[in-house]
């Protein structure tokens, strides 16, 4: 009697369909009656992680991992974008709500270009790159009143940027001076 049980619960299961979570809570959904589990999902609900990357609460992190450029598929909810320590030398993509752009330890030879017309970011950390020069459009926009978050943070040190080049003009919307932070190249 109990190899007759075990037999039809093995059948069942290799019967049965892959379990794709949707919430928290969607272990204790259940098919009434039956006592199966029946929730089935053909594809994972919302965006999805760039490949090696780790992807939790509007933060997407692909540090160290070895790339040469922005992933593709970056969720569009995204605040903080985790990129340092790879070989990315440019960036063409924009992701339009991020906060938070990290960018340090890459092979950046210039500020990204498109930065200074992402209305929401406010950190940007560009330190240990290979960046000579800083326009003053770099970080804001060209148009006044254009830009509706003021930066909170900018790293430039550990490039080969001198200091004294750029233009006062070039930070004219960071929130507070001491917010910034260049030199001390090597």
């Amino acid at each position: 009697m109990k190899t007759v049980i075990i037999l039809s619960l093995l059948a069942t299961v290799c019967y049965s369909k892959p379990f794709y979570q949707k919430g928290l809570f969607d272990f204790m959904l259940e098919d009434e009656g039956s006592g199966f589990d029946t929730v089935q999902v053909d594809a994972p609900l919302g965006p999805t992680c760039p490949f090696r990357c780790q992807c939790h609460l509007r933060v997407v992190q692909c540090s160290d991992i070895g790339l040469e450029q922005v992933p593709k598929n970056i969720p569009a909810d995204t605040t903080l974008l985790d990129l340092q320590n790879n070989k990315i030398t440019e960036i063409k993509d924009d992701v339009p709500h991020l906060r938070e752009l990290h960018l340090d330890h890459n092979s950046l030879t210039q500020v990204p270009a498109g930065l200074n017309e992402h209305k929401y970011i406010q950190v940007v950390y560009l330190h240990n790159n290979k960046i000579a020069a800083v326009s003053t459009n770099d970080f804001c926009p060209v148009g006044y009143n254009t830009k509706k978050a003021s930066y909170t943070g900018i790293s430039l040190f550990s490039n080969p940027v001198q200091y004294w080049e750029i233009q006062p003009a070039t930070f004219r919307c960071v929130y507070e001076r001491s917010a910034i932070q260049i030199g001390n190249y090597k």
